[in-house]
């Protein structure tokens, strides 16, 4: 394992060393647990409607992947930066949110998804925690 001294001036030194490192031991037990969970959980699911039997856990690591680099990313950045980008998502979605009965696809019923061919968003997820930082 690579040791950074606090004479490091590289980007992931600085980063290693503003970071709580017990917020991101408990973040990486959350998600060695939900790997474990859906390990469990999922393959009987999975036959059940005839698919792989691992399909469920290749669709988690799949969106694993970007949420882990997305939350490296907002760690990089001080707090007036993440005001900033929670202030851009909150209009963003706003806006969004504003045309989703409009082109969201039905889903029971509701239109509160927005369909992007290989998966759907339901945009009211990120104005929530936009809306608590901002």
């Amino acid at each position: 394992m690579t040791t950074f001294a606090r004479t490091d001036r590289s980007v992931l030194g600085r980063w290693w060393w503003t970071i709580d490192r017990w917020t991101l031991a408990a973040l990486i037990a959350l998600l060695l647990c939900g790997v474990v969970l859906i390990m469990a959980a999922s393959p009987p699911v999975a036959e059940r409607i005839g698919a792989d039997a691992f399909h469920f856990v290749r669709k988690h690591f799949v969106f694993l992947v970007p949420a882990v680099v997305a939350m490296f990313a907002m760690s990089l950045l001080g707090p007036k930066g993440v005001r900033r980008v929670a202030v851009l998502i909150l209009i963003v979605s706003i806006g969004l949110l504003v045309v989703t009965p409009l082109i969201g696809s039905e889903i029971k019923g509701a239109r509160r998804w927005i369909s992007l061919g290989l998966f759907s968003l339901q945009i009211s997820e990120f104005v929530k925690p936009a809306l608590a930082v901002v």
